[in-house]
């Protein structure tokens, strides 16, 4: 299986997931033993329906029989477009009146024609999904919906000469945005002409922040930089973390796909910013000095959310927290089961947030208690939600969707496919919503990256440029865009800032 077959299921990769085919759990009871079933009695397509919190998903497995009594499997599920994607070939075992193939463990009903059992942790993380399958003819999938004709021609390009992970920031008529090779560059957003550059110490990952004359980032080398918004002329640096932050790219198995870093947010004097190594700092904003700090149990990837003298950010330990924003002091904090490696948006007294357990969390501001949530099936939820007229837009991952849903109440208005991973905080204007998708060869489910426009009120694909395909390695627009005076902007994979018609 090629490196770059990854899985954004869970934490685990679909190499693990090919091991855990290996791994045999315990029986599920004792019983009368039935006829003992062969791989010719388990030949063919058996399907169900998944039921979790109101909400349904077909799921299919495939059956082929092979030497020595091996099963090659495969998995059909409609919400990521998995059209019987092989998960490999294992030895059929029986255990009482259980049929075991690798992680898949099912009671089976000779009489019934079931197989009753539940969907694998390495496939569906935190919550637990039973599930009872029975042999049909076929399971068909919905085609997926082409793309629109429509392709924008670039308005202009700007060659930054390093991958472009990072989201940009428009702000005075000026594009910022930050390359792995260290360089963050300030392009005129009109022309795409470069206006200056400035080298950091270490790959840069997270959105630059503005506020009137200051420019603030983290860099990979372990600083926060604040230069002249207007100049590039470096003002301070301070250092956040000890030693430079490495990232395993996402092609090895031990990949944690920590591929982003937190922006840094200024109020009141103070700059705020999630660290690799897992604490919330409060510096000032003037000098760099720090005020307090908070360690969490993980990384903080993303950006904190202010609102109403408390700070909310999510950690890969799997909590949002809430701190009070003047001391630091720990308010309350909810277990998603998950990594967190969003931005929280905060909207009607409720703070909207995904975790990698699949779910769209709608929390009570003053506790943490939920208020709502949504469940995307087979796919984290690590895209930051954008909230605009009460609406929350946010990209998914393996569903490779763009979704809407009522900010409030959390009902679902409208779903687009993306095509592919849709990780960035959408832009949206008052018309438009944009966002990006990255695609990589080679994959067990088709992903392709490419910069997608779609009309706000109904989702429709307006326009969709899509990205060439370099090498065996992701490819596409990973990071956030920015839209303004016309245009929107979308940092990419390939090195290049690109400019559309908006």
């Amino acid at each position: 299986m090629s490196g770059q077959a990854r899985s954004r299921f869970s934490i685990l990769s679909w190499r693990h997931i090919a091991a855990l085919l290996l791994l045999l759990g315990a029986p599920l009871g004792v019983g009368a033993a039935p006829p003992v079933p062969t791989a010719a009695d388990l030949a063919g397509i058996w399907a169900g329906t998944l039921t979790h919190a109101g909400e349904t998903e077909r799921f299919a497995l495939h059956f082929e029989p092979g030497e020595n009594g091996t099963v090659s499997l495969a998995m059909s599920v409609p919400a990521m477009h998995a059209a019987a994607t092989p998960l490999g070939r294992v030895p059929l075992r029986i255990e009482g009146s259980d049929v075991v193939l690798g992680p898949f463990r099912f009671a089976f009903d000779r009489g019934a024609g079931t197989l009753t059992g539940a969907i694998p942790d390495a496939l569906v993380p935190v919550h637990q999904m039973p599930i009872v399958l029975r042999r049909v003819e076929r399971f068909e999938l919905p085609p997926r919906a082409p793309f629109p004709a429509t392709v924008p021609r670039p308005v202009w390009m700007f060659d930054a000469g390093a991958p472009l992970w990072a989201g940009v920031t428009l702000a005075d008529g000026i594009v910022y945005a930050g390359g792995d090779d260290g360089v963050l560059h300030a392009v005129a957003a009109a022309t795409g002409k470069p206006l200056w550059d400035f080298r950091a110490g270490g790959a840069i990952r997270c959105r630059a922040t503005v506020k009137g004359r200051d420019l603030f980032f983290q860099a990979d080398d372990g600083h926060l930089y604040r230069l002249d918004a207007a100049t590039g002329v470096q003002r301070f640096k301070a250092r956040i973390v000890d030693t430079p932050i490495v990232r395993k790219p996402l092609d090895d198995p031990e990949s944690r796909f920590d591929h982003d870093a937190a922006d840094v947010i200024e109020a009141a004097g103070l700059l705020f910013v999630g660290t690799h190594d897992g604490r919330l700092l409060a510096l000032d904003s003037a000098s760099g000095a720090r005020r307090w700090e908070f360690a969490a149990g993980g990384s903080i990837l993303a950006a904190p959310a202010l609102a109403g003298g408390r700070v909310f950010f999510g950690s890969f330990d799997h909590h949002v927290y809430a701190l009070d924003a003047k001391s630091g002091k720990i308010l309350w904090k909810k277990d998603t089961g998950a990594p967190v490696v969003s931005t929280p948006a905060v909207d009607g007294g409720r703070v909207l947030v995904g975790s990698r357990s699949y779910d769209l969390f709608a929390l009570d501001v003053k506790n943490g208690a939920v208020a709502w949530n949504r469940y995307f099936w087979f796919s984290w939820v690590e895209s930051s939600a954008a909230i605009r007229g009460r609406i929350a837009y946010l990209g998914s991952s393996d569903a490779a969707a763009l979704l809407a849903f009522e900010a409030r109440g959390g009902r679902p208005l409208w779903r687009t496919d993306a095509g592919g991973w849709a990780w960035g905080q959408p832009a949206v204007t008052a018309d438009r919503v944009y966002i990006g998708s990255v695609g990589t060869k080679h994959y067990l489910v088709e992903h392709t990256g490419g910069a997608l426009a779609v009309d706000r009120s109904t989702g429709r694909p307006a326009w969709r440029f899509p990205a060439a395909a370099a090498g065996d390695g992701p490819y596409g627009f990973g990071g956030s865009p920015a839209a303004g005076g016309g245009l929107v902007f979308f940092p990419a994979l390939d090195g290049r800032l690109y400019a559309f018609p908006a």
